[in-house]
């Protein structure tokens, strides 16, 4: 028999609406696993949401120390997926964490964000947080999405296609604007000031705040909240929604096909009209010729638009591809190597201009 001396979610039990199995249930998606994402995940393993998957491509640094619960000294170097993880199921043997050390459109397929009970943005740049908002509105994910400041920052949340978002706050050229993470080590004057742990708690708090009332069922009224904390106040805005702005339109209907993400590159074609051309999301590299001495520079060394020829030291320019079919003919070339993301959503290109949308199976 559970009781309070034995469960450790007894005091929760007791609010109103809460359902903790429903919690346990759960899948939440944290895209980004520094300060905010150590604090947002840290929150909801121990509010008992039972499925973590973490998505980050670096590794843990110094600067990470002072604002990341999960973190120790002794990480420094590793992957912040994984050292996230070791501290995550120390908290709670119940959680299971998915470890994805990558960027967003090659470690999270749109398949999981569709069926994910909530999405939390904790990103540190527009452009990485304008991609979320992007798979987020074509799978039609709920998601909850945070930026600090030194004190504080916002939350703004995106449940349905007619929620005005992010993107709608923005003019069409800061939607295309491409800029790069900035870290604590490189601020400087032009760029954006770093949070404390202070404004970074503050904001993870309304953010897991947000994010357990979505999955148990009490959509928040509000969409959009700055947070003050050093004035003490906090305060929605009302954003409108931009006719012209592209994030709200998801895709059209989803097929699915037996092939996972670890299927080769040719047994996928296979299945596909000679005519359809199917897309990644993300490019890839294609083998590259030296024009100076004519070497051929295989997939696997190719990691830079530019780089030097290792036989005869010229610039070598290669060519990146989204289309799939620029990559077939390799036999043990899998769907994975090019950066296709697990239970991704393919969209494939019809002759008449139309897309097939395909989901990849587990």
């Amino acid at each position: 028999m559970t009781t309070e001396a034995t469960d450790r979610y007894a005091r929760q039990r007791l609010v109103a609406g809460w359902n903790q199995e429903r919690l346990a249930a759960a899948t939440a998606v944290v895209v980004g696993v520094g300060a905010l994402g150590n604090e947002v995940a840290k929150n909801l393993t121990l509010a008992g949401v039972g499925h973590l998957i973490l998505c980050d491509p670096d590794t843990v640094s110094a600067s990470n120390l002072s604002r990341s619960v999960l973190f120790r000294a002794a990480d420094l170097g590793l992957a912040k997926t994984e050292a996230a993880k070791t501290e995550l199921t120390r908290m709670s043997r119940g959680v299971k964490v998915d470890c994805r050390r990558s960027e967003l459109t090659s470690g999270v397929g749109l398949g999981e964000l569709a069926d994910a009970d909530v999405v939390m943005g904790c990103l540190d740049n527009r452009r990485a947080r304008l991609q979320l908002l992007g798979r987020c509105a074509l799978a039609g994910a709920h998601l909850v999405d945070g930026g600090t400041d030194p004190w504080g920052g916002e939350i703004r949340l995106r449940f349905s296609r007619a929620d005005p978002c992010y993107g709608c706050s923005l003019t069409p050229a800061q939607r295309g604007e491409s800029d790069v993470p900035w870290r604590c080590q490189d601020a400087s004057q032009e760029l954006p000031p770093a949070a404390t742990i202070a404004g970074t708690a503050l904001v993870a708090a309304w953010m897991t705040g947000a994010a357990l009332r979505a999955v148990l069922g009490q959509t928040p009224p509000y969409r959009f909240i700055r947070i003050d904390g050093k004035d003490g106040e906090s305060s929605p805005v009302t954003v409108t929604r931009d006719p012209g702005c592209p994030l709200h339109h998801p895709m059209g209907e989803v097929e699915r096909v037996p092939f996972g993400h670890r299927a080769t590159v040719d047994a996928f074609l296979a299945v596909l009209p000679d005519d359809a051309d199917p897309l990644t999301w993300t490019e890839f590299p294609l083998t590259a010729d030296c024009r100076g001495c004519g070497r051929r520079h295989p997939r696997d060394e190719i990691h830079a638009r530019a780089m030097t020829c290792h036989e005869c030291g010229g610039i070598v320019r290669p060519r990146f591809s989204q289309r799939l079919r620029d990559a077939m003919g390799e036999p043990d070339l899998r769907l994975s190597h090019l950066g296709v993301a697990p239970q991704e959503i393919i969209a494939v290109r019809l002759p008449g201009g139309e897309f097939r949308w395909l989901r990849l199976s587990r």
